[in-house]
């Protein structure tokens, strides 16, 4: 796996990578940048691992947070909450927590991302508990397990997925087949490439950004303002016509580079943009392999040894059939399930519980209003000397998370300060001052492609309220 965006934007603007050997940095590479920043800035010895925040209490007579602390074993911080509820219920309490401790706070700010607890095996779908097989989420990869000369099946075709699929066909893996299924199709665009080519950028490139790194600045702002144009023109839903010329030009390269047995499921039914991009060069190649199948089929159960997909339009025993005949099945020998269905993106601090005022829960709260809402995606009435980080509408379609990240933490730095300097007791936003803002964001939201664009993405919840983006 590697990074969604290019380095040289997805890094922050104190400490910009602007060395990385590629444009889009692997996976390993990018913790190695994001840990050799923690050392420099003396950050390591801050940081508690093995450590849930379960339930955050404000206490209003002593203007504190409490904060409840559960202490994991060692390497069970990786699990998702899913995941260790399993491991519990298998081998018990303590193999997975070792104990509680309460801790007071005059301030606490919540970090916890947005796409953390991976989406669950699919509501409705039977047979999980007799599958022979092995099943997880491409965000839990099972470094364990031996792909060779399997079949695989990956559920999914958004970014994770768009990655994973490929590199199943090369060492270390070398599966035997891959099959995706599919509900719709994303719209796939190219990644940048390495100047001069990927051999000589990683040989030169980091030598000559260290002693000059004026051009990474250059570059960096240059993506910058290109992803902001692009913003500007195609994300904002009165711009049809700039839209229908990405559109065109975009589905022509998937068309060009896919077989022709695919063209029809590859056309996206909704404006670009409305749902996540995938930015990959590998994906769209690896479909002519013979041993790969992409398939809109439903799946409607699991066996011992396989899947059983129902038929659907794109099917070829859908076209064999008779138009009336509904129940065509078909069984799928698989070894192994990677879920690539994405996140609970739109349950913020899903699963920690926080008690406002008058003992007041924050998803209670939430919820009374229509949806997860917060003045500047940050501060919550009702919820005093608490700030989120990566709160409600505060991700964006088309730049990066991190800048956005870095701009919220230097905000709250600036409100907090009153408090920190003891010139006052409790920092709190006033009920109308978030309402007022929350009503700017969905009205703004109403003109772009996020909302009015012909789909349902994660960016919106199951009554459509959408949480997620910044207009």
């Amino acid at each position: 796996m590697s990074v969604f965006r290019p380095a040289a934007l997805y890094s922050y603007s104190f400490e910009p990578f602007y060395t990385s050997k590629s444009l889009y940095p692997s996976g390993p590479d990018f913790v190695k940048y994001l840990l050799d920043v923690a050392a420099k800035y003396q950050l390591v010895d801050k940081i508690q691992l093995n450590t849930d925040v379960t339930e955050l209490r404000w206490l209003d007579a002593e203007a504190v947070w409490e904060v409840t602390l559960t202490h994991l074993v060692p390497g069970t911080g990786d699990l998702s909450a899913a995941d260790r509820k399993v491991r519990v219920d298998k081998e018990g309490t303590r193999s997975v927590y070792v104990g509680t401790e309460k801790v007071r706070a005059k301030i606490v700010v919540s970090c916890v991302g947005i796409l953390v607890e991976p989406n669950d095996w699919p509501a409705g779908i039977p047979g999980q508990d007799i599958f022979q097989g092995d099943i997880f989420h491409s965000a839990r990869w099972r470094q364990d397990i031996d792909f060779k000369d399997k079949d695989v099946v990956v559920v999914g075709t958004g970014c994770s997925a768009a990655q994973v699929v490929p590199s199943l066909f090369d060492e270390p893996y070398k599966a035997r087949s891959v099959t995706q299924l599919m509900r719709s199709p994303p719209w796939v665009m190219p990644r940048l490439e390495e100047p001069f080519g990927k051999d000589k950028y990683a040989r030169y490139a980091p030598r000559v950004l260290r002693y000059l790194p004026i051009l990474g600045y250059l570059y960096r702002s240059a993506l910058y303002l290109l992803v902001e144009l692009i913003w500007m023109t195609v994300f904002q839903q009165k711009n049809q016509k700039w839209r229908t010329k990405l559109e065109s030009s975009t589905l022509a390269r998937t068309h060009s580079l896919i077989p022709e047995k695919y063209h029809d499921m590859m056309t996206p039914r909704y404006s670009y943009g409305c749902k996540r991009r995938v930015f990959d060069s590998a994906w769209l190649p690896s479909m002519q392999r013979s041993n790969f199948r992409l398939t809109t089929q439903p799946l409607l159960r699991l066996e011992p040894d396989g899947i059983v997909l129902g038929s659907s339009p794109h099917s070829a025993a859908a076209e064999e059939k008779s138009s009336t005949d509904t129940h065509t099945e078909e069984h799928l020998p698989t070894s192994i399930i990677v879920l690539a269905n994405g996140f609970s993106a739109t349950r913020f601090l899903h699963p920690l519980t926080v008690y406002g005022r008058s003992g007041i829960s924050l998803h209670d709260h939430w919820r009374d209003l229509g949806g997860p809402q917060a003045y500047m995606g940050t501060a919550v009435h009702g919820f005093p000397n608490f700030f989120m980080l990566t709160g409600p509408n505060t991700s964006n379609g088309h730049a990066s998370l991190i800048t956005s990240s870095e701009n919220t933490a230097g905000y709250i730095g600036r409100i907090i300060r009153p408090v920190l300097n003891n010139e006052a007791t409790v920092i709190e936003v006033k009920s109308d001052a978030e309402r007022r803002r929350t009503w700017d964001v969905q009205s703004e939201l109403r003109g772009t492609v996020f909302q009015n664009g012909g789909c349902r993405s994660w960016y919106q919840d199951a009554d459509g309220f959408n949480s997620t983006m910044y207009p």
